[in-house]
């Protein structure tokens, strides 16, 4: 029987809402906050594309269809290409000014916290092993490198997971 709309819905807004929370907390350890992180993944079409995704990701043996698996990449594309906090943004990387570093640092640290530790689908053992497998080789300026390393070293050593399961408990 196919799961109706608004409970897709639903998830949707209740998981997302607790990843911007995580990013935030981690944030909030740096002396930050970032209101309008992921906002438009609150806003048709790029809400449904992530809601039906990110329901399918929690929830076995549903199956994501070719219509909305479409409409997942075309929303991610574009939350990508238009949000100051992703590399897709940008010509290149050199551009990317500290704050947003930052921000893209506490968005690495809680994708990787909800992959590793809440849906279980993470390659990666920390968000140092996702930066350095991943994006460490990119044409990062020296003193970009440093900060990005020192901020996720400074997240890792004043992070709280119990507080960041506090935030997560109750999704499913």
């Amino acid at each position: 029987m196919p799961v109706p709309i608004d409970e897709i819905l639903k998830f949707h807004e209740s998981r997302t809402k607790r990843h911007i929370a995580v990013v935030n907390y981690f944030a909030g350890l740096l002396g930050y906050h970032f209101p309008k992180h992921d906002y438009d993944k609150f806003i048709d079409p790029i809400q449904v594309g992530y809601a039906y995704y990110n329901y399918a990701r929690y929830h076995d043996g549903c199956k994501i269809s070719k219509q909305y698996q479409d409409a997942f990449t075309k929303s991610h594309d574009e939350h990508h290409s238009t949000q100051p906090h992703h590399l897709e943004h940008y010509k290149t990387v050199q551009e990317i000014p500290n704050n947003i570093l930052i921000e893209m640092v506490c968005d690495w640290a809680s994708a990787n916290f909800e992959q590793t530790n809440i849906s279980q689908e993470n390659d990666f053992e920390s968000v140092m092993g996702y930066f350095n497998e991943c994006i460490s080789s990119l044409n990062w300026t020296d003193s970009q490198r440093e900060f990005i390393i020192k901020t996720i070293q400074q997240i890792e050593q004043t992070c709280d997971e119990r507080e960041l399961y506090a935030i997560w408990d109750g999704l499913i």
